[in-house]
């Protein structure tokens, strides 16, 4: 069974310690395993998945975040809090390999809700609206 709302959680919360570390280099095999006890139950598939999307952030980070800025009017990426900051990230990340684009933003927001800032959700939707539709 393939759980990609808890997959997309996990991503969320091992970027987020990547980012607050200051260190995308970092191997995203040893985040996992020192984080496993956290995590419920990661069958082969959404490690896999989790991986995927965690190596297109560090791998395109440049880019997609050049990309947010662009798209950010009276803002800068770096104002934002590492939770929604990564949200963009991995929703954009993700958008790569996955044609269901609705559904990321919708994902992303509902996760944004639960974790982000208070209207938070309401700027990564407009920025994900624009930037992978």
């Amino acid at each position: 069974m393939f759980r990609i709302k808890y997959s997309r959680e996990i991503i969320l919360k091992l970027l987020y310690q990547l980012d607050l570390l200051d260190n995308f280099d970092y191997p995203v095999e040893k985040l996992l395993n020192d984080n496993f006890f956290f995590f419920k139950n990661i069958n082969e598939i959404e490690k896999e998945y989790i991986f995927k999307i965690i190596n297109a952030v560090i791998d395109k980070k440049e880019s997609i975040d050049e990309l947010i800025s662009e798209n950010l009017i009276g803002w800068k990426l770096k104002r934002f809090n590492p939770i929604d900051r990564n949200l963009l990230r991995m929703g954009i990340a993700e958008s790569y390999s996955n044609e269901k684009k609705i559904v990321i933003i919708d994902d992303i927001v509902r996760i944004a809700k639960k974790y982000g800032g208070e209207d938070s959700f309401k700027i990564i939707n407009a920025v994900l609206d624009k930037v992978i539709q």
